[in-house]
């Protein structure tokens, strides 16, 4: 059907001094029935056959119904043409005006639904019809739980149905199965996706904390050597520090391990005063950094059991995840990994009595001379 914004609205022209004739002519223009010029004080419509506007008083539409028109057809359309039996058609109406306790007010909703994917002209009208159905649901004793068992498995409309003459050779059913399987495993990708994203966090999470062990051994042992407190302040590195200088910080170490300590406090283990400011030179007993071996070596082997266990918690989610899509993607071959499998022991020829070479019925038997 033609779209109702075809046809213009009738404006009031406004008089110019050098207005000609045609202009004259427009401001006399009649309109409707009624034969009248127009105003805008009064609501018009135009009908979609012939194009002229009418007063929707003088032809008996209240103006509260205009938006819900379809196409309007005038009465001199009609009967104009008696043999295409014309009529003005409507639009359905919002659910929640009609249910209104008074449907014809002006408070009452009038706009039209959505077509054939909602009753109601919008989310918000839909809202407050649920919000007074279960008051009045209340209000009649009943409990809320009981309607909630009644409405759970309802599910989102996904398409319109059209009635056609032709048969299908199936009934419907597969492929609404298979809807509904496609939707879980849309859902489980999803969910597949963030555990793998999470995971690979985790990972990166890790090998800092490995990082971070492997540096608390390196400095405690070069404490040792040198009988200084050795505190390394690389040990507080956050992430951005560890991928920028965390393989540098290692390769320090392993160069200059081997190296003897000397007494200068800025050429420790041969190490440049770049490397050096990282340390702290003070007694072994230090009393700013006291006991700092046995503390970082605590804490990093308690993040690292803690990561490992959420590494290990993502992974059995993920491998379910997995299984499950494989489960939905080819059901037949789940079903047969599952299927129990026959014991060793079990009799394969359907006796319970094992036969020693033929022979054992007639065990302990004597021919008699």
């Amino acid at each position: 059907s033609r779209s109702r914004s075809a046809s213009v609205m009738p404006v009031e022209t406004k008089e110019e001094p050098d207005a000609d004739e045609d202009s004259d002519r427009e401001d006399d223009k009649l309109y409707c029935v009624c034969k009248t010029r127009y105003d805008e004080d009064r609501v018009m419509i135009a009908c979609d056959r012939c194009d002229e506007w009418y007063h929707t008083q003088c032809v008996n539409m209240p103006d509260l119904e205009v938006d819900l028109v379809d196409q309007f057809i005038c009465p001199l359309c009609i009967q104009s043409n008696p043999q295409l039996n014309l009529q003005t058609t409507y639009k359905r109406r919002c659910f929640f005006g009609l249910r209104h306790t008074d449907p014809s007010s002006p408070n009452a909703c009038h706009k039209p639904s959505r077509g054939a994917f909602s009753k109601y002209c919008s989310d918000e009208c839909g809202v407050k019809y649920m919000q007074l159905s279960i008051s009045q649901w209340e209000r009649n004793g009943r409990k809320r739980d009981l309607l909630w068992e009644t409405v759970k498995n309802a599910e989102k409309r996904e398409g319109v149905v059209v009635c056609a003459d032709a048969k299908m050779d199936t009934d419907g059913k597969p492929s609404m199965q298979k809807r509904k399987a496609d939707r879980e495993v849309v859902s489980l990708n999803a969910r597949l996706a963030d555990i793998v994203k999470e995971r690979e966090m985790m990972k990166r999470e890790m090998d800092m904390v490995v990082w971070r062990e492997r540096l608390v051994e390196l400095a405690s042992e070069r404490a040792e050597r040198v009988d200084e407190c050795g505190w390394d302040q690389r040990l507080c590195f956050g992430e951005e520090e560890w991928v920028d200088f965390g393989a540098e910080v290692l390769e320090t170490y392993e160069e200059k391990g081997k190296e003897e300590a000397t007494e200068d406090a800025m050429q420790v283990d041969g190490v440049t005063t770049s490397h050096g400011e990282w340390w702290c030179t003070g007694k072994k007993k230090c009393e700013r950094h006291a006991g700092w071996q046995k503390l970082r070596a605590a804490e990093v082997a308690f993040d690292k059991e803690t990561k490992e266990a959420i590494l290990s918690n993502l992974t059995t989610r993920e491998r379910e995840i997995r299984k499950g899509i494989e489960d939905i993607l080819y059901p037949q071959t789940s079903n047969t990994s599952q299927a129990p499998k026959p014991s060793p022991d079990a009799p394969l020829n359907g006796s319970s009595k094992p036969r020693i070479n033929g022979d054992a019925a007639e065990k302990g038997k004597k021919k008699k001379s």
